[in-house]
């Protein structure tokens, strides 16, 4: 179908919108636009933006400082949305990383519209959501996971700085040290970062967050000497022991290219229960 754009009306979403942004994140499935529902679970903030058709809108992106969501049911909405805040933002250009993630059509749909800013791609990735809701390999002792605390801080600057490399495009922990310093401080004290240690030697971090679905995993690194298919499986598997304690459920992105790790989640127990996809442009 050649696309008119006359049809959509895109633009930033107030308070106004609430209700008929509701009406679409409804629409989605249970593992569809997880980070939208959750971001708008108790009432309308941050920023969106969306595209309307007859009074109701079929496409929005949820935007952050490092990340745009996606979600709609109409390709050519999508289209049309990126376009419009491709012209909004211009041809600027900085050396930071940001992230388009949703559905692999939508995703396509939003960048051929966005790529009037002639950003370029820096990676193209597509992600299983894997979910845990019984472990079903055996603990081994050799591996322990814990909440960090106060006298973690450093451990958990290092790793923490590591696994947001991709994310952010740079190493922060050089570039930002005291901005991460903090950061690292503030997730402390919030409860939310996970230590996985093999025979006492530190092995692996994540954050968590609590959703509606379940407890989502963000965040996870393995240093590059951690990285090996037993000690994945060991820290995933006591990761999952101590999270499903809080919730029936266990959700996980995860690189479809990193097999390894995927055949680590297999053994632990989880399964893929959809598949999206990231783009990261610069």
């Amino acid at each position: 179908m050649d696309y008119d754009e006359k049809q959509y009306q895109c633009g930033e979403l107030q308070a106004k919108d609430a209700d008929k942004l509701k009406a679409l994140l409804e629409l989605s499935g249970k593992y569809e636009a997880l980070e939208m529902k959750q971001a708008f679970a108790d009432e309308f903030t941050g920023w969106w933006y969306g595209a309307y058709s007859n009074n109701a809108i079929v496409a929005t992106a949820y935007i952050t400082k490092q990340f745009v969501y996606l979600y709609g049911r109409d390709r050519d909405a999508m289209l049309s949305m990126g376009k419009s805040m491709g012209r909004s933002q211009g041809k600027r250009t900085t050396g930071t990383t940001h992230s388009v993630f949703g559905p692999k059509d939508m995703v396509q749909a939003f960048w051929s519209g966005f790529q009037i800013t002639d950003k370029s791609v820096v990676s193209d990735t597509t992600l299983n959501l894997n979910e845990l809701t019984k472990i079903e390999c055996k603990l081994n002792d050799a591996y322990e996971v814990r909440v960090a605390g106060k006298k973690d801080l450093l451990l958990v600057f290092d790793f923490m700085g590591a696994a947001l490399i991709d994310e952010l495009g740079t190493d922060i922990r050089r570039t930002g040290k005291e901005a991460h310093e903090k950061y690292c401080q503030q997730l402390i004290e919030s409860g939310v970062v996970l230590l996985g240690y093999h025979r006492g030697k530190p092995a692996f971090i994540a954050r968590y967050s609590e959703t509606p679905v379940g407890i989502f995993i963000e965040n996870a690194y393995f240093p590059t000497a951690m990285k090996r298919p037993k000690v994945m499986r060991g820290i995933h598997a006591r990761v999952g022991e101590l999270l499903l304690q809080k919730a029936e459920s266990v959700l996980i992105y995860l690189d479809v290219a990193d097999t390894e790790q995927q055949a680590a989640f297999d053994e632990v127990g989880y399964r893929s229960v959809s598949t999206s996809r990231l783009m990261r442009l610069r």
